[in-house]
């Protein structure tokens, strides 16, 4: 692939309060295991973003008083953009073009929420984007987990929703009345309940997380891995859990 400074991730990150987790996970997990496993996300996303060899990395952050930096995602602080009193839109626009404005010519943006994104397919998103391609990610749900374009193509930002429950089909739709092509990598699924969370942790090739392991009586509720039918073993692999610092390739602000 060609120098990493051509290409470019962008990762919306938020503060590990309930107010500001996805508002799914806080339905279908309640407030506090809802910020356990959104973070937990985050650090999947960041670990995959920070350690791609053939891209630099945005974060696009709304600090607060209580989280003025992100050393609660990695204790080396990565800088980022500020995205303070700005509407999702505006800050995902302003991050797309502060991307482009410092050399980038092909730029993604990674939806946290779906963490089976393998780095093969970022490769193929990034190697297909130029003036007739986009590419787009998608969820079981509809949802993207993957959006990018190169400088040419931001226009189709204008007037697109974008994290709406429609903006796959939108932004699909308007690329192919502008005669573009859509580069479509492997559809996958988003952590949005149980049966994905679950999809998502038995996959998993590390000991369980945090919010797997809280006793039945804290406030985050323990989950049971399902049992093996009896006389059945069941082979696990465990490791510690890494801790995720920054890489090189990121963009510090």
């Amino acid at each position: 692939m060609s120098d990493k400074r051509n290409n470019c991730i962008i990762l919306l990150i938020d503060p590990p309060v309930p107010e500001k987790t996805d508002p799914e996970l806080r339905d279908s997990f309640g407030a506090e295991r809802g910020v356990h496993i959104n973070l937990d996300l985050l650090q999947n996303a960041y670990k995959l973003a920070k350690t791609f060899p053939d891209a630099i990395l945005i974060l696009s952050y709304e600090k607060t008083a209580r989280h003025p930096d992100l050393t609660w995602l990695d204790a080396d602080d990565p800088g980022f953009l500020e995205a303070k009193g700005r509407d999702l839109e505006e800050r995902i626009i302003n991050a797309f073009r502060l991307a482009f404005n410092t050399g980038s010519k092909n730029v993604l943006l990674l939806n946290h929420l779906s963490p089976a994104v393998k780095p093969d397919w970022i490769n193929q998103a990034f190697d297909s984007l130029g003036d007739k391609t986009v590419a787009l990610g998608l969820n079981q749900d509809g949802s993207f987990y993957l959006l990018g374009l190169a400088l040419n193509n931001i226009k189709l930002f204008e007037g697109l929703f974008l994290m709406s429950s429609k903006t796959a089909l939108d932004f699909s739709e308007k690329a192919k009345r502008n005669k573009l092509n859509v580069f479509t990598p492997p559809e996958i699924y988003a952590v949005k309940n149980e049966e994905t969370l679950r999809k998502w942790v038995e996959a998993k090739d590390v000991a369980p997380a945090l919010f797997m392991n809280e006793p039945p009586k804290h406030p985050l509720a323990e989950i049971s891995a399902p049992q093996p039918p009896p006389g059945e073993k069941r082979h696990v692999r465990h490791g510690n859990k890494n801790h995720h610092p920054f890489g090189s390739g990121q963009k510090s602000f």
